[in-house]
């Protein structure tokens, strides 16, 4: 994959501009090409980097719309986890869950084995292989499972199985690859500075390259801004006002803890309300398995700041675990990286400050504010992404005067295999292997980059504070590929430490987990 330049991108009109390199971005980009459009990509940052990469890594088949009677998201939500399934099998696969279930209301198996049968019903010939199995199991039986972190008092189980992401980043670069393969052209660290407003319609944005500091303007027919919590700003560019259009953002945080995975999900309740239709008690956090350790999450709070800097901001996910989970003894030192984001929320001063939204916005300006060629995209959920996409594009064909065509092509065109992430052999010259294939191959831009989101060193615990033998040895293997001099490697590698520091702001004592 080869990165376009601003220059590339100036030089001839696309259909369809896409801001925002994130998973709804990425997906926009996939959809327009495989349906002829012409296309460009551009993310300020790194593909990925943001809210999609920290997220649970759980492709939701939406069993917890039966509590907010939402029929519709369900059957959505069960037909994309599909999808993910078909399109990446090695990536997306089915994991179990188990929740406890106490007396015999609304919080009980009754109550739970009644949803659990009107969910397989409402999914019937949507859900894809390997995702049966929803229902009750007894008491004795969920104690077994969920083990120490068995409640007093549970009567009861609730068990399903939902997807897990096993490599979220390499399913992104997937999905990129999809998009470039089509004939998208795409950029990272290229920031879509202002749009640009020509009478009555948006013409395109004007971008400046982050790294060369080049600037140009690309000119497409629609713009389609899928770029998260900047969205409204952006927006506002060029149509006064328009930010007011948009939802409010929380901050969203699932920690990684050093427990060694399970097989399964397991579900805790917190004493943070739960948003349900049906109530059946806190709103719920999961333990799940992920690269041989454990996430926690999710956890809501205002967001004055995109990035958790230290153990204040992270202190209130921490108690609530506590008190939801008192077993697991969790500490700060058992913390080995804070996945975190903004996502769209109703944030106030009342005893529950966050309330996540369940709905996304997609906004075609041309007719909510009679200014053409301008869609904005704000998503809620991972796993509807491609769907999200496929109405986006839908309507700019729409304002293009394009014909209509099947949008299930995008449902129906599985993802490009492409290499492995893992490397397990840390020899010089696999080090350089795995740095020249990011670099080259899968468009990486910074250290940064080809460390964090191409590699799974961060992921495995391997590049904690103590550990800078392996860090300068990446950094060396960087330099060399890249032609950096002096200066720039020493940036790229200071640049490392602060989005590690920045991933895991309390870890800057633990030991070195790694041997080389």
């Amino acid at each position: 994959m080869k990165r376009a330049t601003v220059a590339d991108l100036a030089a001839e009109p696309f259909d369809i501009l896409v801001v925002g390199g994130g998973i709804y971005g990425m997906m926009a980009a996939r959809e327009a090409a495989l349906h002829g459009l012409r296309v460009a990509l551009v993310e300020r940052a790194d593909f990925g980097g943001a809210t999609s990469h920290n997220s649970l890594k759980v492709m939701h088949g939406g069993i917890r719309y039966v509590q907010h009677l939402d029929f519709g998201r369900l059957r959505a939500s069960v037909r994309e986890r599909a999808f993910w399934q078909a399109a990446a099998p090695d990536l997306v696969r089915p994991m179990d869950f188990i929740i406890p279930l106490f007396g015999y209301g609304v919080r009980g198996p009754g109550a739970f084995a009644a949803a659990a049968a009107l969910y397989t019903a409402a999914s019937i010939g949507l859900r894809g292989p390997g995702y049966g199995g929803t229902g009750v199991v007894s008491a004795r039986t969920a104690r077994a499972r969920l083990g120490e972190l068995a409640p007093t008092g549970l009567t009861g189980g609730g068990v399903w199985r939902d997807g897990q992401i096993e490599d979220i980043n390499q399913l992104h670069m997937r999905v990129l690859r999809s998009a470039i393969d089509a004939g998208a052209m795409a950029s990272n660290h290229v920031e879509a500075v202002t749009l640009v407003r020509d009478g009555d319609a948006v013409t395109g944005a004007r971008l400046r390259d982050m790294i060369t500091g080049a600037e140009g303007t690309v000119r497409a027919g629609v713009t389609l801004c899928c770029s998260g919590a900047a969205t409204p700003q952006l927006a506002a560019t060029v149509i006064p006002g328009a930010e007011r259009r948009f939802p409010g953002f929380a901050r969203a945080m699932n920690l990684v803890i050093d427990r060694p995975a399970e097989t399964l999900a397991k579900g805790i309740v917190s004493r943070s309300r739960s948003d349900a239709v049906v109530d059946r008690g806190g709103r719920m956090f999961f333990l799940t398995p992920w690269q041989g350790r454990t996430i926690i999450g999710t956890h809501e709070a205002p967001a004055p700041d995109r990035v958790a800097r230290d153990p204040e901001d992270i202190g209130p996910f921490l108690e609530e675990i506590a008190e939801a989970a008192p077993a697991l003894d969790l500490a700060e030192r058992d913390i080995l990286w804070v996945h975190q984001g903004l996502i769209p929320a109703e944030v106030d001063d009342g005893p529950d400050k966050v309330r996540r939204m369940t709905r996304g916005a997609l906004i075609d300006h041309a007719e909510a504010d009679a200014v053409r060629g301008l869609i904005c995209v704000v998503g809620v959920k991972y796993t509807t992404a491609r769907l999200i996409a496929e109405r986006a594009i839908t309507r700019a064909r729409r304002q293009l005067d394009r014909e209509a065509v099947d949008p299930s092509v995008s449902y129906r065109t599985p993802l490009p295999v492409t290499g492995s992430m893992a490397t397990e052999k840390v020899s010089d010259a696999a080090l350089e292997t795995r740095m020249r294939e990011a670099f080259e191959g899968e468009m990486a831009v910074t250290l940064a980059d080809a460390v964090i989101r191409r590699s799974r060193f961060a992921e495995r615990g391997e590049l904690d504070a103590r550990a800078s033998g392996l860090k300068d040895r990446l950094a060396r293997a960087a330099a060399k590929i890249q032609a950096w001099d002096d200066h720039r490697a020493t940036q790229e590698r200071d640049k490392l430490e602060q989005a590690l520091a920045e991933a895991a702001p309390m870890n800057g004592d633990r030991p070195d987990t790694f041997r080389q």
